[in-house]
């Protein structure tokens, strides 16, 4: 009995969690839109590029990614409840977006080489577990 009002809360927060990614989802959308239609406007910049500078660039492509990042945890929450279980290539790829989210918006100039370094290890890290697990589900 105890354990059947465990699983319902339980779907009641992951529930809770689903909709407010969905409501941060569509702000972050409506984000996207804004400073896209807002560079579109704009016009030309001052680096050469046509439409968007790099600088907008920067604030952009983030925010593309953070949708990216809060649709793969919605769908790892979803097959948390189904199946009670995680995915963890699901968590590999989250990780490996979050961190090229990273890349984009990294200053290398302002960094030191040990801080390169643990990014370096970490993105291998990522890459190489997601790499052993897919080739695991295809043998």
């Amino acid at each position: 009995m105890l354990m059947h009002h465990i699983k319902k809360f339980e779907r009641v927060v992951f529930s809770f969690l689903v909709v407010i990614l969905v409501c941060y989802i569509f702000v972050e959308i409506i984000e996207l839109i804004f400073q896209f239609g807002q560079s579109i406007i704009k016009g030309s910049s001052t680096d050469g590029r046509l439409l968007i500078s790099n600088a907008l660039l920067k604030e952009v492509l983030p925010v593309f990614f953070n949708i990216l990042i809060a649709i793969e945890l919605i769908d790892t929450f979803s097959v948390y409840v189904q199946k009670h279980a995680i995915k963890v290539l699901n968590i590999l790829l989250i990780g490996l977006i979050a961190i090229g989210r990273k890349l984009i918006a990294y200053d290398f100039n302002d960094s030191d080489g040990l801080s390169n370094i643990g990014l370096a290890a970490l993105i291998i890290a990522l890459a190489g577990g997601y790499y052993l697990i897919k080739k695991n589900e295809t043998d």
